[in-house]
């Protein structure tokens, strides 16, 4: 509850939330909202005062962490995930934070349930702005893409025909791979290189994902 130690030094702060990152997953859903809480004192979509800013690399992994908070209320995910795009633009597009809103609007969540995935209408909306920008680098976009438009076969989660048909074209006009946009068409079971892409980092050797869904 403290907080890390030497709270000076930047590199712990950043060391700080890769550490929730990784562990998020442990996590009750009382213990997320309690450490989405911090994170608003730091970056509160729509607050004029937070505790203190936190620097750019923090910022980048204050934005996985919380990504990577899948039982925090759907009301909270939508608001944050607005704001993280709302702050993309050409000229600032870090991939880390495409990984997060496609965490955030992802329709496969990696262990959290599915009625807290952010609702299809919502996530459509965010489509919509992101294909109406020009991306100078659109191999991290079209990753965020598919995770956020996927079949998934539940009717509640999926997008509509017309919005999976606009992203396959967006994919095809910038040389996607068919393995990328198979997704899009089918039902398709996440695979052991998607697994640590939606991780947000290679696991060490020896170690694997184990989902308790």
């Amino acid at each position: 509850p403290g907080g890390p130690s030497h709270q000076k030094r930047p590199q712990v702060l950043s060391e700080w939330w890769v550490l929730w990152r990784r562990v998020a997953g442990g996590l009750t859903p009382a213990q997320q909202r309690h450490l989405l809480q911090e994170i608003r004192g730091l970056i509160a979509p729509g607050k004029k005062a937070v505790k203190r800013k936190p620097g750019p690399q923090e910022e980048t992994e204050i934005w996985m962490t919380l990504a990577n908070l899948e039982r925090i209320p759907v009301s909270d995910k939508a608001l944050f995930g607005g704001s993280l795009l709302r702050d993309l633009s050409p000229k600032k597009n870090p991939p880390q934070y495409w990984w997060a809103i496609s965490r955030i609007g992802a329709r496969e969540p990696f262990y959290g349930p599915v009625d807290l995935v952010v609702p299809p209408e919502v996530v459509s909306k965010w489509i919509e702005q992101i294909l109406a920008v020009s991306w100078p680098k659109p191999q991290a976009v079209a990753s965020a893409l598919v995770q956020m438009a996927r079949l998934t076969g539940d009717r509640k989660r999926d997008l509509d025909d017309k919005t999976r048909r606009t992203i396959i074209e967006w994919l095809s006009s910038i040389f996607a791979p068919q393995s990328q946009i198979k997704p899009l068409e089918t039902v398709v079971d996440i695979s052991d290189q998607e697994d640590s892409t939606i991780f947000g980092e290679s696991l060490p050797p020896g170690l694997m994902l184990h989902s308790t869904q």
